[in-house]
C-alpha cells in the first residue's frame, strides 16, 4: 500500500492510497535553548520544485527537511545546522507534530482508535489501547523508576498514549493501519505521542528527547530518520519496520537460538558451589534428550552488588574454578550481573562515591530498591565517566578472558540511563546507556553472548545478541501486587510475561534474539498450572525466542521429563516465524500463528479466569485448510474434525491455551 504527501501552505499532508489514513497539517518542532533562554521552534517549511523539501531558520538554527520514498514507507529526514555564533541546547526534536488545527484520521471514527504502545523497556508492559482505555503506570514512585521511563511517564488521561520509538495506530472498521517510527534509537531516547480527544486526534508528535545535548556553532547533525507507512496488518507492518530499522541500527543476529539454564527460578539468591555442580551433572546425564549450550550462574554469588568480581562466602573456591568446570563438562559458562549500579555497602561504592549520577541534590542518583538483597539501595553509575568505563572494561575482561565464561546476562541496564548529572553534560541519556553497553562489548570481543535485561531497548542494538521483551515470569500467574500496584500490566508475573513476548514478537530476528525468559518444567515449588506452563511453552516455542530453562535439574520426575519431552520436540523440529493477528484488538493477544518448513500452527489462548471455547476458521490464515478434514491439538493429543475448513475447540481451561497444528502451505 502506498502513501502520498505534500507540502501546502508550509505544512506536511500525508494520505494513503484509498484515504483512509490521513495525517494533516503537520510541520516540525523543535524545543532549544540559546543563551539561557527557551524557544520554541515551529517552522512553515518552504515548498521546493518537488514538493519533498523544505527549509527554514531561527537564531540562526538552520533546518534542512526531506522526504523520499523507501517502500513500503515514506522517510522523513531532518537536519540541523547551528549557523550562529553561540551553542545551541537541543531539548526536543520532532520532524512531525500536529498543531492543535491539524488532523490525523484512521478511518471513520477516533473512538474506534487501536494505539499500539511500546514500552520504554524490557519489563514495562506493552499493549495496544482502544480510544477510551488509559495508559496505567505503576502505583508508586518507588516502582517507576525501575519499571518505565520516570522523565516521560503516562498522562493518565484516556486516549493518550506515549510510545517509544514506534507505534501502531489502526481502526475496527478500516482496513488499513498507519505505521511510524524511527529508525535509530541508538544515541537518543524518542516516542510517537497521540491523544484522542472526542472524535477526532487532538496531538500527534512523533519526538526525539536530546536531553540539553548541544550543538556547537558551524556543526550539523541528522536527527533519526522518521518513517511513515501504511499496511493491511499491525503485526506484518511493525514487522517490516523492525527489519527495515534493525537494518539501519546494524543489529546482532545469531544465526542459532542457543538453549540454556539458569539458576534464578528454583534457587533465587541461594545458590552456592554445591547447586551448580549439581546441575552441571545432571545436564550431562540429560544427554542426548537435553543437550544445553551454557549453564548461567545467576544473582547470588557476589559479595556485595557492584563488587562482581569479588565472590561471597558460599563461593569459596572462585568463579574462575567452576567456570572451567562447566566449560569441562561440554557447556559455555554464563554468568549474571547488574554492572550499573552498586549498593553503598560495596567496595566499589566505598572507594569511588564520585562515579555515580548525581540526582538535583548532589546525592547519587537513586537506582532502585530490591527486597531480595535486603535494605540496601542501589545507585546509578556514571557510564560517561572515563574511570567508570576503564572499569566495566575490566570486570568483563576478567569474567570472560581471564575467568572463561562466555554468556553474560547484563541486568538492570535501566539505571544508566536515568536522569540526573553526569561527568560528560553533552551526553543523551540513551547515549550514556549505549556507552557503557559499547565498552563492555569491546572487552568482552565478538564472540561473547550478551543477553539484555530491564534494558531501554534501542541503545542495546547492534550490542547485544539476545534482549529480554518482557517482565520477569514467577512461579504464579498473577497475585495482588502484579493485578494492583502494577496496574496488572507492568513487572513481574507470567501472565505480565506472556503479554510482552506476544505483543513483542516482531522485533525478534531483526534486532536480536528474543529472550521471553525462563521456563519452568517443574510441578512442585511453583503455583503454575499444568494449563499456565503450557501457555507460556507455548508463547516461548511459537514465537522462536531463547529457550532457557530454571529448575534443579538433578530433580525433575518422570512425569517433568515428560514435559520436556513434549517442548523440546515442537521446538527441536521447527524454526518457526510468528504472527499475532489479533495485536490491536485484544489485551492481551487470544491468537498466535506461526508457521516454518515443516508445520503451520495456530495457538488459542484463554487469559480469563474461566473456560472458553473458541471457533476458529482456520482458512483465514491457511489457505491449506480447505483441504483438511481434521487437524492435531498438540498439548491434549486430541484431533478436531474440520467442517469447510472450521474448527471448534473444546473448553480452554482458565490461562490455559491449544496448538492447532497444519502441514506446511
Amino acid at each position: 500500500m502506498g502513501m502520498f504527501y505534500e507540502v501546502r501552505n508550509g505544512r506536511f499532508f500525508f494520505w494513503s492510497e484509498d484515504d483512509r489514513v490521513r495525517l494533516e497539517g503537520l510541520r516540525p518542532n523543535i524545543r532549544y535553548q540559546l543563551g539561557g533562554n527557551p524557544y520554541v521552534f515551529r517552522p512553515y517549511l518552504e515548498r521546493t520544485s518537488d514538493g519533498a523539501r523544505g527549509a527554514a531558520e531561527q537564531h540562526g538554527l538552520f533546518l534542512d527537511l526531506a522526504l523520499r520514498e523507501d517502500k513500503p514507507f515514506l522517510v522523513i529526514e531532518l537536519r540541523l545546522t547551528n549557523r550562529g555564533p553561540e551553542p545551541v541546547y537541543l531539548e526536543s526534536v520532532a520532524p512531525l507534530w500536529l498543531p492543535d488545527f491539524g488532523e490525523v484520521f484512521v478511518g471513520p471514527s477516533a473512538q474506534d482508535w487501536s494505539v499500539f504502545r511500546n514500552g520504554y523497556q524490557s519489563w514495562t508492559g506493552t499493549r495496544s489501547f482502544r480510544a477510551q482505555e488509559v495508559d496505567p503506570d505503576p502505583f508508586s514512585t518507588l516502582l517507576r523508576i525501575g519499571l518505565i521511563d520516570i522523565a516521560r511517564p503516562s498522562s493518565g488521561v484516556a486516549g493518550h498514549f506515549r510510545s517509544d520509538l514506534f507505534t501502531a495506530i489502526a481502526n475496527r472498521s478500516s482496513q488499513e493501519v498507519l505505521i511510524a517510527g524511527f529508525l535509530d534509537g541508538r544515541f537518543a531516547f524518542a516516542d510517537i505521542e497521540v491523544a484522542i480527544v472526542g472524535e477526532r486526534c487532538g496531538r500527534w508528535a512523533a519526538t526525539v528527547h536530546y536531553d540539553g545535548k548541544p550543538l556547537p556553532p558551524g556543526k550539523s547533525m541528522l536527527v533519526p530518520p522518521l518513517v511513515l507507512g501504511v499496511a493491511a496488518n499491525a503485526y506484518e507492518g511493525l514487522a517490516s519496520y523492525a527489519r527495515r530499522s534493525g537494518q539501519y541500527m546494524q543489529a546482532r543476529v545469531p544465526e542459532r537460538n542457543p538453549i540454556g539454564w539458569c539458576s534464578w527460578y528454583d534457587y533465587f539468591t541461594s545458590i552456592d558451589e554445591g547447586a551448580i555442580r549439581e546441575n552441571i551433572d545432571a545436564a550431562q546425564r540429560l544427554r542426548p534428550l537435553l543437550s544445553l549450550d551454557y549453564l548461567q550462574i545467576d544473582d547470588g554469588y557476589q559479595a556485595a552488588i557492584g563488587d562482581w568480581l569479588t565472590p561471597n562466602a558460599k563461593f569459596r573456591h572462585g568463579l574462575a574454578r567452576l567456570a572451567s568446570e562447566i566449560r569441562s563438562a561440554g557447556f559455555t559458562a554464563g554468568i549474571w550481573l547488574a554492572p550499573f549500579i552498586a549498593t553503598r555497602d560495596s567496595r566499589l561504592f566505598a572507594e569511588h562515591p564520585d562515579w555515580f549520577v548525581q540526582d538535583e541534590d548532589h546525592r547519587p542518583r537513586f537506582a532502585l530498591w530490591n527486597p531480595m538483597w535486603g535494605s540496601r539501595p542501589c545507585y546509578a553509575l556514571d557510564t560517561t565517566n572515563a574511570e567508570v568505563l576503564k572499569w566495566l572494561q575490566e570486570v568483563v575482561s576478567t569474567l570472560v578472558h581471564q575467568w572463561g565464561f562466555g554468556v553474560l546476562k547484563l541486568d538492570f541496564l535501566y539505571a544508566a540511563a536515568l536522569p540526573g548529572k553526569r561527568s560528560d553534560p553533552s551526553a543523551t541519556r540513551a547515549e550514556a546507556l549505549r556507552r557503557g553497553l559499547e565498552a563492555m562489548r569491546a572487552a568482552a570481543g565478538e564472540d561473547t553472548f550478551f543477553i539484555g535485561c530491564g534494558c531501554p531497548l534501542g541503545p542495546a542494538v547492534g550490542i547485544v545478541d539476545a534482549m529480554r521483551v518482557g517482565p520477569d515470569v514467577a512461579p504464579f500467574w498473577t497475585n495482588f501486587f502484579s493485578r494492583v500496584p502494577l496496574r496488572d500490566l507492568h513487572g513481574v508475573a507470567t501472565k505480565h510475561a506472556i503479554r510482552n513476548t506476544l505483543t513483542r514478537a516482531f522485533l525478534h530476528r531483526s534486532w536480536w534474539l528474543n529472550d521471553p525468559d525462563c521456563l519452568m518444567i517443574r510441578t512442585s515449588r511453583t503455583r503454575l498450572t499444568e494449563e499456565e506452563f503450557r501457555t507460556l511453552a507455548t508463547a516461548i516455542l511459537l514465537t522462536d525466542g531463547l529457550l532457557v530453562l530454571s529448575d534443579r535439574l538433578s530433580g525433575l520426575t518422570e512425569p517433568e521429563m515428560d514435559r520436556l519431552r513434549q517442548v523440546l520436540e515442537l521446538r527441536n523440529e521447527n524454526r518457526f516465524r510468528a504472527m499475532v493477528p489479533s495485536l490491536m484488538d485484544e489485551d492481551p493477544p487470544s491468537l498466535l500463528l506461526a508457521y516454518s518448513e515443516d508445520q503451520s500452527a495456530l495457538a488459542c489462548f484463554n487469559f480469563a479466569d474461566e473456560p472458553s471455547t473458541r471457533r476458529l476458521d482456520l482458512q483465514r490464515w491457511f489457505p491449506q485448510a480447505k483441504k483438511l478434514f481434521h487437524v492435531f491439538e498438540y498439548w491434549t493429543n486430541q484431533v478436531l474434525e474440520l467442517e469447510n475448513g472450521t474448527a471448534t475447540l473444546p473448553a480452554i481451561p482458565a490461562h490455559g491455551s491449544r496448538i492447532l497444528t497444519l502441514p506446511p502451505d
